[in-house]
């Protein structure tokens, strides 16, 4: 019964969430496309000029030091099932982990000045580590990339997007930005011997009102939803 009821839940929220992202991208200022020009965004190119600076606080914490994302947030579910993936959270819709920002001050200050910032983390990928294909929740966000260290057999570390027919593969390199729309179908593979460290920003999509007034709650609703209360939980429980 009870396994019933949650597949219930997660169909009416998928029906409602696409009702969602087709009224957003009525009045979005970008076309729906997977993969962006990241300068769009002013603030890239502030995260690219420093990215060193945040390269050398990322690497001063160890992937052993950051929990498996599967561990701390059970909604991943399978897409998290390998726990060579790691998230070190600096904010999430609101809430700031201040333990974690503590840590990379830099950073910190300079996810302060992105408008409209939605979550800002730290993803790391373990050698082997894969990310099987999967979607995001809402085309009310885009997600960013500035890779901070990437294998040094960089051609077996990517990531993979569909696009109708097209198929798009983005090995990450150091210092540079992939900006893209997460609801198309994307795919990741760390095929290398090291780990890939990530600064991923997720940010509310450019749109006019009314738009803008219906993605206002739809995040009020991901801030107080299961999904982001049981991560802050989890994360809480790990402090001493």
């Amino acid at each position: 019964m009870h396994v019933v009821k949650r597949k219930t839940i997660y169909h009416l929220t998928r029906n409602l969430r696409d009702r969602v992202d087709a009224f957003i991208m009525r009045f979005s200022l970008l076309p729906d496309q997977a993969l962006f020009d990241p300068h769009i965004m002013q603030w890239a190119r502030d995260l690219e000029r420093n990215w060193e600076r945040i390269r050398d606080e990322a690497l001063q914490i160890t992937a052993t030091d950051i929990p498996s994302l599967g561990d701390i947030s059970p909604d991943h579910g399978r897409i998290a099932a390998d726990r060579r993936w790691h998230s070190f959270f600096l904010e999430g819709y609101g809430y700031r982990r201040q333990e974690n920002r503590a840590r990379m001050p830099t950073t910190a200050a300079l996810i302060d000045r992105i408008p409209n910032l939605c979550t800002a983390s730290l993803s790391v990928l373990e050698a082997g580590c894969h990310i099987p294909r999967h979607r995001g929740m809402t085309k009310g966000m885009l997600t960013y990339h500035l890779a901070l260290h990437v294998p040094a057999d960089r051609e077996n570390c990517w990531i993979q997007f569909e696009e109708g027919e097209r198929l798009y593969v983005c090995p990450w390199t150091e210092g540079r930005s992939i900006l893209f729309d997460d609801t198309y179908n994307h795919e990741v593979w760390n095929n290398t011997a090291d780990t890939r460290y990530v600064l991923l920003v997720q940010v509310r999509r450019p749109c006019r009102w009314p738009a803008r007034l219906l993605m206002d709650v739809f995040f009020l609703g991901v801030r107080y939803s299961r999904f982001v209360q049981d991560i802050r939980k989890n994360l809480d429980k790990r402090q001493p």
